[in-house]
């Protein structure tokens, strides 16, 4: 029996459309064992998340789970038969809420997998393998790399600086990556293009050399967010505050309904304060959660023989 650590993660950062990704710390734990069938077992404190996880990740009866999928694709690559096995998830990652839930799922099946049979592949395969699943990389390559990463046909890792912060909030409903891909237009016009250019291009420097001026001016973007923002109640009330409060920049997590809202440490306390007091006035609900960056990735916590 082994358990995978899987963290959250906060794709596009802004302007990076399906190439840039973070990992935080917030995760999903999946504990493997073998079994006369497959089966899921979820272990949550809300009812609807583990519902959602249930419908999104497993349905293992049917063999079409994301788990269990990840499993069969790594395991046919090896040109091994799979036996069943249990999986019980411990699920600490709000789900359907652009944090990166459903990879959590892909990269904890390969991980598994490659495990099993004592570790045949190297991690980049396993990110070719997830990326292939997921059709895009911004969320499974920091969920198994750790880290920020910028994926282009391989990844390219970049720094977080520990004076740097992450506030996720997440409201009660979700948005599905089906509803928020479809809202985005067909095309958009070259100088929308060359404006999220400049923006990614401004959003590496500020990475690389550690600049919160830039980082403030990279966090734009005209691909997606202007329209997604529609999906998002909370969204503009909660740009406000935190950027009047001295944030660096409030982005949506993935295709949302998270905003991911990136901020000097110094004001964590102060920055929290206004938040759960907007949040209290207005009579959300939200969940909030004060992150730092995940620099592990996917993480093997024990194991014994299979």
């Amino acid at each position: 029996m082994f358990t995978v650590r899987v963290p959250a993660t906060i794709a596009n950062l802004g302007p990076g459309f399906d190439s840039f990704g973070m990992a935080v710390c917030l995760y999903n734990r999946f504990s493997f064992q073998h079994a006369a069938q497959d089966a899921l077992i979820i272990s949550s404190d809300s009812s609807a998340d583990t519902a959602s996880l249930q419908q999104e990740s497993s349905q293992a009866s049917a063999g079409s789970g994301l788990l269990f999928r990840a499993m069969d694709v790594l395991y046919a690559k090896a040109n091994q038969p799979r036996p069943a096995f249990q999986v019980t998830v411990q699920a600490d990652i709000p789900v359907a809420r652009g944090l990166g839930s459903s990879s959590t799922a892909v990269v904890a099946g390969l991980v598994a997998a490659n495990q099993i049979l004592k570790e045949p592949f190297q991690s980049l395969t396993l990110l070719e393998m997830a990326v292939a699943m997921e059709g895009h990389p911004d969320n499974v390559a920091p969920a198994l790399l750790g880290g920020v990463v910028l994926y282009d046909d391989r990844p390219y890792p970049l720094p977080w600086p520990d004076e740097w912060r992450v506030m996720t909030v997440s409201p009660d409903y979700p948005v599905m990556t089906e509803a928020a891909r479809r809202i985005l237009p067909a095309s958009v016009s070259m100088e929308d293009s060359i404006f999220n250019l400049r923006k990614a291009s401004t959003l590496t420097y500020a990475l690389l050399r550690e600049d919160p001026d830039a980082l403030r001016a990279s966090l734009h973007d005209r691909l997606h967010q202007p329209y997604r923002r529609k999906l998002i109640a909370e969204y503009e009330a909660i740009e406000r505050l935190v950027m009047d409060d001295g944030a660096f920049g409030m982005i949506i997590s993935g295709s949302g309904s998270t905003m991911a809202i990136f901020y000097p440490t110094v004001l964590h306390a102060f920055l929290l304060e206004k938040l759960e007091h907007l949040v209290r006035a207005k009579g959300w609900s939200v969940e909030i959660n004060d992150v730092s960056v995940d620099t592990e990735g996917a993480q093997l916590l024990y194991s014994e023989p299979l």
